[in-house]
Formats: C-alpha cells, structure tokens, sequence
C-alpha cells in the first residue's frame, strides 16, 4: 500500500528515544522528512538522525512546557525541509508516585507538556496550514490510562492523556472542514527504556490483564501513527486507536 508520505514533513516532538524514535523511523521508511524534536538529549536526537540519514532527518530543539519554543521548532524544521504537513504530539512527562505525593508544580509541569505543549504546537500547525491553504494530519499520542487509569500510580499523567483525548476530538471537529485530520493513538505497556524496570518487576501481573500476552513494541505504535498520519486514513478524524494488545477493548 503506498501510504502517499514520500516528501512529507513531519515533526515528531519527543522524537529522540522511546516510541518517538520508533515514529521518527517509521516515517522515514516511507520516504518523509523528520524533525526529530528533543528537550535536552541532543546527543540522542543526533543519533537517531544519524541512523535516519541526513537527507531525511533533522535534529530539532524544543522544551514543549516553553510556548517560546513552540514556533521556532517548526521554523527550524522548515528551513531544512520546508513547511511542515504531519505533527505527531509524543514528547510526554510522568512522574510517578501515590497521590499525596504530587506537587502543584508536577502536576501543572505534567499538564503544561502532555496537554498546553501539543495544544501549542497543534495551533501552530493549523495557523501555518491555514496561511497556505494546505492539508494536513495531527497524531496524538495519548494511552489507554486515559480510560483506565495507571495500576502503578501516575495519576497527573493519567488525566493529562485524558484530556489529550478530549482535545483530539475538539480540535478534529473544529478543522475538519479544512482537510486537517486529527486523531490520537492509545498504546498500552509498550516496551520502552522508561517502563522495562517496572515491567521486569511486575510482569506477570501485567500479563494477566493483557488478552495477548506480551508486552508491545515501539514499533507496532509507531505503525499505527505512519497510518493515521497517511492518506490511507483520510476518512478518519477524531478518533482514538487502541493499540494496548487487547488491555482497553473499549
């Protein structure tokens, strides 16, 4: 099937490890051009360029809880690609811990990255889309604790995705007259470098509410979001894909 994203432009905010780097190489498989976005792991965003090639990938700085930060990462993207046709929202923060634990500044720090940053980002997007009358996707990367809740206590996180599912559908509804497709993608326990303690730890018990069986892999989220982001999906907007390996089954 030809997705249709050979020399499409795409920014994948957290981009540089975990399921954003698994994004950034999905894309770059089908021929687009990635911006690889990055907080502080530059030499990490740099790595995973050097793996996609030059050609196709560029490393693209950004704190997303910093609306400063916000149009400068698309105007870097832009000047080595040109304009920017696909956003895939992935950058997240979670901490963890009961929920006496939290702080006012974790919780609005979690809120200000998860939901204001892809907010922020979604908005520039839509502007500069609009300025040129062109189409274009948005990927929301939200997670099945947005309908389930987190067993391990990351309550901030859990209601940031929330409400990133909530925004998918209103920005989806607001802008699909204009050829903009918003969606969202809910993984499950994917196998990540921030889960594999925990998993290692807890497996069976994991497990046992996972109808498949097994933890899922970076790359089958990432396949899902090539998907939603390609032509192949273009009658699909405001939904939420489960890829949790049977744990939502909404």
């Amino acid at each position: 099937m030809d997705l249709k994203l050979k020399n499409k432009v795409v920014l994948v905010t957290g981009g540089s490890r975990g399921i954003g780097t698994a994004i950034c190489k999905a894309f770059a498989a089908e021929g687009a051009k990635v911006g690889v976005n990055y907080r502080k792991s530059r030499e990490e965003a740099e790595a995973v360029v050097k793996k996609i090639g030059a050609k196709q990938a560029a490393p693209i700085p950004g704190d997303l809880a910093k609306t400063g930060d916000i149009a400068p990462m698309f105007d870097t993207l832009e000047k080595a690609f040109g304009p920017v046709d696909v956003l895939v929202n992935n950058a997240a923060y979670c901490p963890s811990g009961p929920i006496e634990s939290y702080t006012r500044e974790e919780w609005e720090h979690t809120f200000a990255v998860n939901v204001t940053g892809a907010f922020l980002a979604s908005q520039e997007l839509i502007k500069r889309l609009r300025a040129r009358k062109a189409k274009g996707k948005i990927v929301n990367i939200a997670s099945q604790a947005a309908f389930l809740g987190s067993t391990s206590g990351h309550l901030p996180y859990d209601a940031s995705k929330g409400a990133l599912v909530s925004m998918t559908r209103a920005i989806a509804r607001e802008v699909a007259k204009e050829g903009i497709n918003v969606n969202a993608v809910a993984p499950g326990m994917v196998l990540t470098e921030m889960v594999a303690k925990i998993w290692e730890e807890r497996k069976q018990k994991y497990l046992a509410r996972i109808p498949l069986d097994r933890i899922g892999e970076p790359e089958e989220i990432a396949n899902v979001t090539v998907f939603l982001a390609s032509d192949a999906a273009s009658y699909m907007t405001g939904a939420t894909v489960d890829v949790s390996g049977g744990l939502l089954m909404r």
